[in-house]
């Protein structure tokens, strides 16, 4: 499967105001917090169409969300594909460091995380 992150879509991680909203930088797409491209297949063509086809997005600070992504891969069991054997392994690929639990508080969100699934069907 091949899934991406950027970071939490709201101010003072991701400008969501304005036109930077629409066009972080350069040839990017709006922010977002985790997408699923493609669940768990076995078709390695479909795997590398998807990753050849991502584009870039961008956000205000250089720590990005990787800890909701992770919990959203894990938890999200029929979206991603997982099989209820499976042992889960996940491969990061990123050029910068993640945000430590509880950095939420800079933006109002005071309460932890549920470990409930807000990845849809289609992935968003």
């Amino acid at each position: 499967g091949y899934g991406s992150y950027v970071d939490k879509t709201t101010a003072p991680f991701a400008l969501m105001a304005g036109p930077s909203v629409l066009i972080p930088c350069a040839g990017c797409k709006k922010p977002y917090s985790f997408t699923n491209t493609l669940p768990l297949i076995q078709n390695v063509q479909q795997f590398q169409t998807a990753v050849r086809r991502e584009t870039i997005s961008g956000n205000i600070d250089t720590p990005e969300g990787t800890l909701e992504a992770l919990m959203q891969t894990t938890v999200c069991e029929e979206v991603i594909g997982w099989r209820k054997e499976a042992r889960k392994v996940i491969v990061i690929a990123t050029d910068a460091n993640y945000h430590a639990a509880g950095d939420g508080r800079l933006a109002g969100i005071v309460t932890p995380n549920d470990g409930q699934c807000y990845t849809n069907a289609e992935g968003v």
